[in-house]
């Protein structure tokens, strides 16, 4: 057995430990959640309990999970990277616990019997998903865990956020500047074309049994790569490499951690894919690139680890030139298919942002429309949710979760109090561009709809103010009309 199927035995086995923990009673109020035997952590003992409540002896699946991710930093799977000093809070349905936190807000109280361990009732304002936030301060890996996942699903997302927390202390010079992602090039069927035809050289090198073999896909991947991206521009390149410097990584320590086999990247690299989630592909190919190295170049990891502002795909590059192979070639078939699929890919997106921007525009209920008119500085944006949206054509944006807009003259809120992921239901923002950018020059108009209820305007003071669920208006010098069922507002120069 390899050293490298070692270890997914090893974390195989992890997971298969704490899948049978959570389905049955866990460590009871006084026993700790043991320390990583590893010279490079030495974790706090842990074992939350729930707020305001003893945690009865059947517990949170939470204790298996922390268990099974020290195992997992234990064995070395990134160097350096221990999982002591990363802050975690989990909501696990019912409560949050918060391990290794140094300043816990006074939300959460200490676990009795457990020292490092704190828990809240319910989920923690902080804790919006799998992500990372600032929790009292404090940098925290924040993730969500209910009975629906399966243990490894579970697994991935917490060693994924944990290694995030650790990746940003030492590599911050890869930040995929998101705005970038909703100007790419989706409908772009050559592109998209390319990154099939890439996703699928990867795909070949990670299944092959031989090292030459896995070296010729990896250069035909590569070479497809180098020729893509020399049309796109500079900032679309840039946030390609970034957000794979950010997601691979993380990803990669993440499956390597549960025991995952490169052939799993594979298949998530080959599943259908919309050319809207273009964002989600890289988490693959940066994984994909990690999982190449280890065969192709042992060591990168540490070199990486030295050296922050390499990226992984020069250091691939550089492998494969070691390793003196021609690039494998596809067969006319295959290519003739990766077309084929690349112009569904496109006609599915505009057919999807059509029937999207349709059903919203004729959307039952309230609806109400902000426009600031030519010649005024546009709405700039304070808030909003990077990752569940959706970009139109001609820049306009869907934004079902919520949006902060603001002009001198005062700001607009909006709240979708029934949001569900990958959904667009209930009160939904749609945004307009002010310039050739979706976002970057501001917003020139904003419709509301789905309004559920008359929404209150008054005026006041020259300021005209307006409040729905969900939604909170304040402007000065607009001008105010209803038609029917919709609040049209214009704001004009503000006076002071």
């Amino acid at each position: 057995m390899t050293g490298r199927h070692a270890r997914w035995a090893v974390a195989t086995m992890l997971i298969t430990s704490a899948t049978a923990l959570t389905a049955g009673a866990l460590a009871p109020p006084g026993d700790a959640v043991p320390t990583a035997p590893t010279t490079q952590s030495s974790a706090s003992s842990q074992a939350p309990q729930s707020s305001q409540a003893a945690l009865p002896a059947v517990g949170s699946p939470v204790f298996a999970y922390v268990r099974a991710l020290d195992e997992a930093a234990a064995r070395g799977v990134w160097p350096e990277f221990t999982t002591s000093a990363v802050p975690l809070a989990v909501f696990d349905g019912e409560r949050t616990f918060l391990f290794r936190h140094p300043s816990p807000p006074p939300e959460f109280s200490p676990a009795p019997g457990h020292p490092g361990v704190f828990f809240a009732s319910g989920r923690y304002a902080g804790v919006q998903g799998n992500s990372n936030r600032d929790i009292g301060g404090v940098r925290t890996a924040t993730v969500i865990v209910t009975s629906a996942q399966s243990a490894e699903r579970a697994m991935l997302a917490i060693v994924e956020e944990v290694f995030h927390v650790f990746w940003r202390t030492t590599h911050s010079v890869f930040r995929p500047d998101e705005l970038t992602r909703y100007a790419y090039p989706l409908r772009d069927a050559d592109n998209l074309r390319r990154l099939l035809a890439e996703d699928e050289a990867l795909s070949r090198a990670l299944e092959a049994t031989e090292a030459v073999d896995a070296a010729r896909w990896a250069e035909a991947a590569l070479r497809i790569r180098r020729e893509r991206t020399a049309g796109l521009a500079e900032d679309v390149r840039a946030f390609e490499t970034a957000i794979e410097m950010l997601e691979g990584p993380a990803n990669y320590v993440a499956r390597v951690a549960v025991g995952e086999p490169p052939g799993r990247t594979a298949d998530r690299l080959r599943a259908p894919r919309p050319a809207e989630d273009i964002r989600w592909r890289f988490y693959d190919s940066g994984a994909a690139l990690c999982l190449l190295l280890d065969r192709l170049s042992p060591g990168w990891r540490e070199r990486i680890q030295r050296q922050p502002t390499l990226a992984i795909g020069p250091l691939a590059e550089e492998a494969v030139r070691a390793k003196g192979v021609e690039a494998a070639t596809f067969p006319a078939a295959e290519t003739t298919r990766l077309a084929a699929r690349a112009d569904a890919g496109v006609a599915e997106l505009v057919g999807h942002q059509q029937r999207l921007r349709t059903e919203l525009f004729n959307r039952p209920g309230w609806r109400m429309t902000v426009e600031v008119e030519e010649g005024v500085e546009p709405f700039q944006v304070r808030r909003f949710d990077p990752i569940n949206l959706m970009v139109l054509d001609a820049g306009e944006i869907v934004h079902p979760n919520y949006l902060s807009l603001t002009v001198p003259g005062g700001s607009v809120e909006f709240t979708n109090t029934g949001f569900v992921r990958d959904t667009f239901g209930g009160t939904v923002a749609i945004t307009s561009p002010a310039g050739a950018h979706p976002l970057r020059q501001g917003v020139r108009r904003l419709t509301i709809v789905g309004l559920s209820g008359e929404p209150t305007v008054a005026s006041r003071s020259g300021a005209t103010t307006l409040e729905a669920p969900g939604v909170r208006l304040t402007l000065a010098g607009a001008d105010t009309r209803v038609e029917g069922t919709e609040i049209r507002i214009i704001v004009k120069r503000h006076r002071p």
